[in-house]
This record gives structure tokens, sequence and C-alpha cells, in this order.
């Protein structure tokens, strides 16, 4: 079972494991990574009859048309990204590619939930996990298992980490794809802690450290 959320702080830090101890701190001290870039709001995102019409300073009006019988569930702006959800498809802009790109569901696909924060984005649904990524406006999907379910999900403003009851799942604004770990057949999750941009996952059996300038997990026994 899943305690409470509590964030580390330096009365922990001898507790950690020596590698554990020094990704941490070189995490830290890694310029531009203590305090999240304010991105502000370079975009903005309305619907229009038969289109979607995202909007920026740099960009300007840049629209991409609906089909007919398309109707729009949601659409949201947060930072550089925009994500319109629709009854067929995903539609995301970018303020750094000035286009729109599109991410088709499977049919009856239902969404579940969306995460839009200022540099990235992900669509929940109950058969995969489709994340946006702002910086260069490319949807990557992660197909989730017949019966896989998500358990909690923790976000910072780099990266966010899906626990389902069969692995963790993390996507990053910063990673080319989403990054996974098995979880083993006795493993259980006992803690989980957002530190600095790390989102660290404590089980029976190791400590796992999900963070965006990493390349996926880190693992320690």
């Amino acid at each position: 079972m899943i305690q409470t959320m509590s964030t580390l702080c330096s009365d922990n830090w001898p507790l950690l494991p020596s590698r554990l101890l020094l990704a941490t701190i070189a995490w830290l001290f890694w310029p531009g990574i203590t305090h999240a870039v304010d991105y502000g709001n370079e975009v903005t995102v309305r619907i229009e009859p038969g289109r979607a019409v995202a909007t920026s300073v740099v960009s300007g009006r840049r629209e991409i048309l609906l089909d007919l019988q398309e109707t729009v569930a949601s659409s949201v702006a947060s930072g550089i990204n925009a994500v319109v959800v629709t009854s067929r498809r995903l539609l995301g802009f970018s303020s750094h590619t000035f286009i729109w790109t599109e991410a088709e569901r499977d049919l009856n696909e239902k969404v579940l939930d969306r995460l839009v924060l200022p540099t990235f984005s992900v669509v929940r649904t109950d058969k995969h996990l489709y994340g946006y990524r702002g910086a260069n406006g490319i949807w990557i999907d992660e197909t989730l298992g017949i019966r896989e379910t998500i358990k909690t999900t923790r976000s910072t403003d780099y990266g966010v980490v899906f626990v389902t009851n069969e692995r963790l799942v993390g996507f990053a604004s910063l990673l080319g794809d989403f990054s996974s770990k098995a979880l083993g057949i006795h493993e259980h999750i006992t803690r989980l802690d957002i530190e600095q941009g790390l989102i660290i996952v404590t089980t029976n059996k190791r400590v796992l450290v999900f963070g965006s300038r990493l390349s996926g997990w880190e693992e320690f026994e």
C-alpha cells in the first residue's frame, strides 16, 4: 500500500544509499535544475466552429481543422504547449515548432485523464499513455497491458511517473520515450517522494529515481 507522500529533507539524507545520495546532490547543484523555468503562458487555445485555434506571440494564429463528426472534449494550454482532446484523436500545439500535430486513438478508446504542464503533457486512456513533448511537438505513446491499471501518479515541472499494478512508467520533457521499470512479484512500494525535480520511488527491495535529466530510471539496491 502506498503511504502518504512526504518530501525528502536533509535529515533523511544519511539514510540514503551512497550512490543515491551522490546522484541527488549532483542533481541539486546541476545548473538550471534547482529552479523551474518560468515559461509563462506562451500559448492560448480556443475552439471555433470546425477548428481548433492556437495563438502565440511568435507564431501568431495557427489552426487545425476538425472533421464534420468530430467533437471536442477538452482543450487546455500551459507554458509552451496546448492539448485538445477530441472524440477520435489528440491534438498538440507547440510554441517552439509553430505547428499542430496529432495522435490517433484506437476505436472505442476512452480518455480517463490528462495532465498539461508548461513543457509537456500526458493523456491517459484505458489502453495507452500518450505523451506530448512541447519542445519539439512530438506525440509518443505507451501501450498498457490488458490487466494493467494505474494506481497513482506523481508529477513535477520536468516529468511524471505512473505507478501501475505491474511497473513504474516515467515520461519527461527531455527524454525520447516513455521509460519503465517492472515491479517484482513480491515487490511493493513503501514511499513516494519528490525532491528538486526528482521523483523517488522506494520499495521493499530498492530505490528508483526518475528525472528529466537522467537517462530514464536510476536504480539503487
